[in-house]
C-alpha cells in the first residue's frame, strides 16, 4: 500500500534522511537530491500533486522519448526507483525491469510459480529461474493480452501468435521447454512446443584483444589508490585466470588469504573450479587487502564508499570499460566487457598450442562442446587452411573492371 505524501518536499526529505541513514556519502546524497529536484519539478508541471510510481514512470517515459536512453536517464531511474521504495514504505537491494510490467491472470500466475518451483526442484541455478520466471511471465502476458486467461483456451493460434509479438527471438527456446512442461505436468494435453521455431542465434566471433593490449589496460590503473589496488586486482583475475565476473565478486576472504590455489563452486556451472593462484595476481590481493576499508562483508571486493558492500559485476564491467579508454586502445566494433578478457585469454592459449581440453578446464567450462568455440578463436591453425582465390576471369572480372555488362 503505498502511503501518499502531501508534499514533494517530505518526500525528498524521507528519501535522503533513508540515504544517509544507510552511510552513503554527502557527494551521493547531494546527487541525489539533484536528480529528486528535476523529477518533482516536471510532475509540478506536469499537473501532479503528489508523487505515484505512475507519476515516476510518465516523468521516465517523456524523457526517454525527448533524449532516448542515456547514463542520464539511467541515473533518473535509479531515483525513480529509490522513490518508489519510499512511497511503498520498503528498500529493494536490486532493482530491475525484468517482469514488471506484466499482468497475469491467477492461473497463470500459480502455473509459473509452480513452473520455478519445478525448476528449482532439479537443481537450477538461481539466475536461471529467475531468466525463466521472465520469459514465461513475458508469454502468458501476450497470451493473456489475446483473450486467453487459462490453460484451457490456449491454441495453435494463440500460442504462435504471442511468440510473433516477443521480439527477442533467443527467448523462444524457453518458452518451448515450458510447454514440454505443462504436458509432463498434467497441466495440458496437447504438446505444442512443437509450433515453437528453432531460432539459431547467428555466431560473432569473439572480441580479443592482444597480450600488448591486456598489459596497456593492466598498466593504465593506477595501483596508487584503494580503488586502483582493487580494479587491478579484479583485472589480473579476468585477465591472467579467466575468471568470469560472477565469481569474482563472489570470492570470499578464505577463498585466497594463506593459499597457493583458488578452489570455488561457479556460479555459472555449479561445478568446482580449480586454478593455481599466480603469484602475481595472488600479490595484487595482498595489496589490496592491506588497504581494504573494514566491513562486515566477507567478500573481499567491496565498494570503495560506504556502505561497505560487496561490489556487482556492473562494478566491474564499468571499471574495464574506464581503463580501456585510458589506455587509448581503439576497439574498433569490438565488445569492452569483462568476458573480452575470458576470450583473450583462451585466444592466447590455444595460440600457444595448448591443447584445447586444458583451455576447457582452465575456463570452467563444463561441456565439451566450448572445445568447438575455441577452434573458432584458433587464428593460427586457421591459417593452415586457407585457401587460394582463383584468378578473377569473364564476366565477374569485367563487373570489377567498371565495364557495362
Amino acid at each position: 500500500m503505498q502511503e501518499q505524501f502531501k508534499s514533494f518536499d517530505t518526500l525528498e526529505r524521507n528519501l535522503l534522511v533513508k540515504l544517509e541513514a544507510r552511510g552513503c556519502t554527502s557527494i551521493t546524497v547531494t546527487g541525489y537530491r539533484y536528480l529528486c529536484n528535476s523529477i518533482i519539478l516536471w510532475l509540478k508541471n506536469n499537473g501532479f500533486e503528489h508523487y505515484s510510481e505512475d507519476g515516476g514512470n510518465s516523468f521516465l517515459q517523456d524523457y526517454l522519448t525527448k533524449h532516448g536512453k542515456n547514463q542520464y536517464y539511467t541515473n533518473l531511474r535509479t531515483v525513480v526507483y529509490r522513490l518508489n521504495d519510499i512511497v511503498n514504505n520498503e528498500w529493494k537491494e536490486v532493482h530491475s525491469d525484468k517482469g514488471k510490467h506484466f499482468i497475469l491472470s491467477d492461473e497463470f500466475s500459480s502455473i509459473i510459480a509452480n513452473y520455478c518451483d519445478n525448476a528449482t526442484d532439479i537443481g537450477r541455478a538461481v539466475g536461471t529461474i529467475y531468466n525463466k520466471k521472465y520469459v514465461i511471465s513475458w508469454f502468458l502476458h501476450e497470451v493473456g493480452k489475446l483473450q486467453c486467461n487459462s490453460l484451457d483456451l490456449l491454441s495453435p493460434q494463440i500460442i504462435t501468435l504471442a511468440c510473433t509479438r516477443i521480439s527477442d527471438h533467443n527467448l523462444w527456446g524457453e518458452i518451448r521447454v515450458f510447454l514440454r512442461y505443462l504436458v509432463e505436468a498434467g497441466e495440458i494435453n496437447a504438446d505444442y512446443s512443437t509450433l515453437i521455431p528453432h531460432y539459431s542465434k547467428p555466431y560473432v566471433v569473439p572480441s580479443v584483444y592482444s597480450i600488448d593490449e591486456i598489459k596497456r589496460i593492466e598498466n593504465s590503473i593506477d595501483t596508487g589508490t584503494v580503488q586502483g589496488k582493487r580494479d587491478y586486482a579484479i583485472i589480473l583475475l579476468a585477465s591472467r585466470m579467466g575468471m568470469r565476473s560472477g565469481d569474482i565478486i563472489r570470492l570470499k576472504m578464505g577463498d585466497v588469504i594463506n593459499r597457493n590455489e583458488i578452489n570455488i563452486i561457479q556460479e555459472k556451472t555449479g561445478n568446482i573450479l580449480h586454478l593455481p593462484l599466480i603469484d602475481e595476481v595472488q600479490l595484487a590481493i595482498e595489496d589490496y587487502l592491506s588497504v581494504r576499508p573494514l566491513s562486515v562483508a566477507n567478500e573481499i571486493f567491496i565498494n570503495v564508499y560506504a556502505p561497505y558492500k560487496p561490489i556487482t559485476t556492473g562494478t566491474i564491467r564499468n571499471a574495464l570499460k574506464k581503463y580501456i579508454a585510458v589506455a587509448g586502445i581503439d576497439i574498433g566494433n569490438r565488445k569492452k566487457g569483462p568476458h573480452t578478457l575470458r576470450s583473450s585469454l583462451a585466444s592466447s592459449m590455444v595460440n600457444d598450442d595448448i591443447p584445447y581440453e586444458t583451455v576447457r578446464k582452465v575456463l570452467g567450462h563444463s561441456s565439451n562442446n566450448a572445445i568447438k568455440h575455441y577452434a573458432r578463436i584458433d587464428v593460427e591453425k586457421l591459417r593452415q587452411y586457407c585457401l587460394e582465390p582463383p584468378e578473377v576471369s569473364g564476366k565477374f572480372k569485367a563487373f570489377l573492371q567498371g565495364e557495362v555488362l
